[in-house]
């Protein structure tokens, strides 16, 4: 990764994650008609699930959309291009900027500690060897991508919540549903169900 006494690209100003963040929260609490994220406790849990499934859904579709795309912007400008604090702008931890390379030039994100760690022209000799395609405008594709894909993880996060005390509500009395009818109801696979109410059960301590 980055070493003194190289030569880099200028940095890219990273986009407003903190409002896109907010701007999510407002949006999936909009979907599910709830006013607070208090609210939720007066909702019906068999409509609440429905709803974020729906979210999940389309969130889903979204990041499938753009990733790629968000990803081979980050690898040109790394590689090609050799720009600072590039994970800052696409709104990433480190490991995440990382895992990101990784998946691009190995195909794999786990491959993380094979990343090359020389600079300029052999930064791009590894790129090339490795069929990495250079992007053109590819500072623009990352800041139109990675916002979307930011925005878009952080709706899912917000409505997975929601759909975890959902599932919650509607396995305990007085409804006492199974996952399998919780899964059928909303559309979903039973193993999401599964792990939804697992995970609402750890933050209960059950």
């Amino acid at each position: 990764m980055p070493k003194a006494n190289k030569e880099y690209g200028p940095r890219i100003p990273a986009p407003n994650y903190d409002q896109i963040s907010k701007d999510a929260e407002r949006q999936v609490l909009k979907e599910l008609r709830l006013e607070r994220p208090e609210d939720a406790v007066h909702a019906r849990p068999e409509d609440l699930v429905v709803k974020a499934a729906r979210i999940l859904e389309q969130v889903d579709a979204e990041v499938a959309l753009h990733l790629d795309e968000r990803d081979q912007a980050l690898a040109h400008l790394w590689f090609y291009e050799q720009r600072l604090g590039l994970a800052k702008t696409a709104g990433l931890g480190n490991m995440g900027y990382r895992q990101a390379l990784a998946t691009v030039m190995f195909g794999n994100k786990k491959h993380v500690h094979e990343l090359p760690t020389g600079s300029g022209e052999e930064l791009v000799q590894a790129a090339e060897a490795a069929g990495i395609e250079r992007v053109e405008n590819a500072e623009e594709k990352l800041l139109e991508t990675a916002p979307l894909v930011y925005a878009a993880r952080a709706r899912r996060e917000i409505a997975v919540r929601f759909m975890q005390e959902a599932v919650f509500a509607l396995s305990e009395k007085p409804y006492g549903w199974k996952p399998e009818e919780i899964a059928e109801h909303a559309g979903v696979d039973r193993n999401l169900i599964y792990k939804q109410r697992a995970a609402a059960r750890r933050r209960r301590g059950l």
